[in-house]
């Protein structure tokens, strides 16, 4: 037909797609070079494409010959990654189970029935608070990736995203299965029975919402803390400060709110967690409120740029 594209076109369309994607791992003024360069000499998408990827893949191992990018590849992408992608699938796992009970079980007659509402009102603030905690934790790991990091914040963003789509595949998965054989080899727990059969039955549930909870609420908030990160740089000092204990705080809160890597490193540890004496419990909850900072210093920064300029860079 006359009005459909050629198979060529779309190839070639595709072609310089990748260039131009490719291309941004490149600094931005050698980026512009490249790319004008190769306007000139008028060449074929596929060359453009080779000529830019082997470029890329120059500056990238002159980058990861040093130590540094190693360094915050094992101490920082890695174990945020997992970390984020086993709390990610938490969250989607529990907040499934409310969503099916509303979406696959709606009943009109609920809406006259005033403890409905109350109901749904409690169901909406948790999970809110919920999805709201996650954002700031992945935030907040961006944030500190990006800080640690500048110079590399294209390649690391890309290799995170990868680490949160194997962690979602792969790694929680068995981190859950591990620690339930974990729990009964080690402290005799019984394995529980599986209350939630019917809503993980749900190809949606089980598998799409997982992946939708992590696009949203883990990877965008992410790379958008690397941005701010990366812009950190040009805050004063006791700002960087204040913002550096934040993050590490909020860090902790994850670290915490963990508890099968408790379990794993001691029984007592992990009692202690679950039933927190007066100081412990005092601290946890001052921690807890810690992990929102990213909402206060987003709007703060907000009104600091409408009010007096441009705060941190955007």
């Amino acid at each position: 037909m006359g009005g459909e594209p050629s198979r060529g076109s779309i190839v070639t369309r595709m072609y310089w797609w990748l260039v131009n994607t490719i291309s941004r791992m490149l600094e931005s003024d050698e980026r512009e070079v490249v790319l004008g360069d190769i306007a000139e000499s008028k060449e074929p998408g596929s060359q453009a494409l080779c000529n830019v990827l082997g470029l890329v893949v120059r500056r990238q191992a002159i980058v990861w010959a040093g130590w540094r990018p190693w360094l915050t590849l094992a101490g920082l992408i890695l174990p945020l990654g997992m970390l984020l992608s086993v709390a990610s699938r938490t969250t989607s796992d529990g907040s499934a189970v409310y969503i099916w009970l509303y979406a696959n079980n709606w009943d009109w007659a609920l809406l006259s029935n005033p403890g409905f509402w109350r109901v749904l009102a409690e169901t909406i603030a948790l999970l809110f608070m919920w999805y709201l905690t996650m954002a700031c934790w992945a935030w907040t790991a961006g944030f500190v990736l990006g800080s640690v990091s500048r110079r590399m914040i294209k390649i690391n963003g890309v290799l995170l995203c990868l680490m949160f789509l194997f962690g979602e595949l792969v790694g929680a998965p068995r981190y859950f299965a591990y620690c339930e054989d974990y729990l009964h080899r080690t402290f005799g727990v019984p394995a529980m029975p599986d209350y939630h059969a019917a809503v993980f039955d749900v190809t949606f549930y089980r598998a799409m919402f997982p992946l939708i909870v992590q696009t949203l609420l883990v990877a965008l908030p992410a790379l958008w803390g690397m941005r701010r990160g990366a812009g950190s740089v040009r805050l004063g000092l006791r700002f960087r400060v204040a913002l550096w204990t934040a993050a590490f705080a909020t860090l902790a809160a994850m670290l915490m709110q963990e508890r099968g890597l408790w379990l794993f490193l001691n029984m007592h540890i992990a009692n202690t967690y679950l039933h927190p004496g007066p100081g412990m419990g005092w601290a946890i909850r001052l921690l807890q409120f810690v992990v929102f900072w990213p909402v206060m210093y987003l709007v703060a920064n907000a009104i600091g740029r409408r009010c007096y300029g441009r705060i941190v860079p955007v």
